[in-house]
């Protein structure tokens, strides 16, 4: 007779999420355009590796629509573009969300809007409030962080080009936020922090303000340069929930799965 332990249940192998081709910008070092792959991790079943932008499968957090070649037939999740002018191709793709209602503009489809990094404070827990003033420069912007009018605040000055967990964890650390860093915005607005907008010294390089008009559009805020703002909260939360719904479809369609 067999000795069967009691109680003995056999361990269960966990499978490894399916990895597969993503686009981000990674000219630089920027932790906006690294939230797309630890979004899909966190909330999906996917890990994406980076590949060009023909190659991949999807895109998500960035100003990088314009980087899709005509005809691409791809997944967008949460994409926006650089130039308001610019016309992009999206005819053959799967457009399951976009940055705001600018991007959006001329884009037939029913999709969601809002910047993907909207629940990217979902990616780190345990925060608490200890700086008055955080700065986030855009990764150009050598400027921002020595105007007087911020430093007699002390701020701690947030290197978007440091590891996105670390970036979101001191963003969510400061009572107000003061950005020419998209993102910068995005997860002030995320965590529900007082911001103010400043832009580039050099700005039509990067687009202009149209991204930041995008973004201030889509949580339902006036774009003013040199304002403190706070997005309504019910419109912030609106978009984290569709947001969401749209990596889970996302993730569900990246592997084959119905609808």
């Amino acid at each position: 007779m067999r000795n069967w332990r009691r109680g003995r249940v056999p361990a269960r192998r966990v499978p490894e999420p399916e990895t597969l081709p993503g686009y981000w910008w990674r000219g630089r070092p920027n932790f906006g355009d690294l939230l797309t792959p630890l979004l899909f991790e966190r909330f999906t079943d996917v890990r994406l590796t980076w590949a060009p932008a023909v190659q991949a499968l999807i895109v998500g957090s960035g100003s990088i629509l314009e980087h899709l070649p005509a005809g691409w037939a791809g997944i967008v999740a949460g994409s926006g573009k650089l130039h308001e002018a610019s016309t992009v191709d999206l005819s053959q793709a799967t457009v399951l969300g976009l940055r705001g209602p600018l991007t959006a503009a001329g884009i037939p489809g029913d999709y969601v809007l809002g910047d993907p990094g909207l629940i990217a404070d979902e990616l780190v827990t345990g925060v608490k409030k200890v700086h008055n003033l955080g700065i986030v420069p855009h990764w150009s912007d050598a400027a921002l962080e020595h105007r007087p009018e911020f430093k007699r605040y002390n701020p701690l000055i947030i290197r978007p080009g440091a590891h996105p967990l670390k970036v979101i964890r001191q963003i969510g650390s400061c009572r107000k936020i003061v950005a020419s860093s998209l993102h910068g915005l995005v997860l002030a607005d995320a965590f529900g922090i007082p911001r103010r907008t400043e832009l580039l010294p050099r700005p039509t390089h990067e687009g202009g303000d149209f991204k930041y008009r995008d973004h201030a559009a889509a949580v339902g805020l006036p774009f003013v340069l040199g304002l403190t703002q706070e997005a309504p909260r019910h419109i912030v939360q609106e978009r984290q929930h569709a947001l969401w719904d749209m990596l889970s479809k996302a993730g569900r369609r990246l592997m084959g799965g119905t609808w």
